[in-house]
């Protein structure tokens, strides 16, 4: 154990190093095959695994990058506040200790940007393929069975 992880650090350091999303897939069950998630086309992001048994991630949306934070607020009518808020939302961090079991990563949430999700547990099933990792959610995201592939940065 490391600087009071409670979780064993993993002996797989395949994980080890930083990784850009590529990009989203829902698995279409009628063609039995995974395709590109139209729901999250353009998000980008980033997962960092120490090889120490933490981590963390951040989603972006699409236009995240375009969006402008130095606005002035009063200036903002609905629309722009409905805007700012589905971005703010959409754009997801959290930091958390994972351990690797039987082709599982459990991330055990330290912080996250909902506060709702502090000490919660995200399981997800993994594989690697070349510079590849692909984590693959237990849970089903907006209805859909999802993965997400990510390419390993040197």
């Amino acid at each position: 154990m490391s600087c009071g992880n409670k979780h064993a650090a993993s002996s797989d350091y395949r994980f080890r190093g930083l990784w850009k999303l590529d990009k989203f897939e829902a698995y279409d069950s009628i063609g039995g095959k995974w395709v590109e998630d139209i729901t999250h086309v353009g998000y980008s992001g980033y997962i960092l695994y120490d090889g120490l048994g933490h981590m963390a991630v951040h989603l972006l949306p699409k236009g995240y990058s375009d969006f402008d934070p130095d606005k002035n607020s009063d200036s903002l009518n609905y629309a722009d506040v409905k805007l700012l808020a589905k971005i703010y939302k959409s754009n997801y961090v959290y930091f958390a200790d994972y351990k690797t079991e039987n082709g599982k990563i459990w991330h055990t949430k330290l912080s996250a940007t909902n506060p709702k999700d502090k000490g919660l547990v995200a399981i997800r099933e993994f594989e690697f393929n070349s510079d590849t990792l692909i984590l693959k959610p237990m849970e089903k995201i907006n209805g859909l069975k999802l993965r997400l592939r990510w390419i390993k940065l040197k």
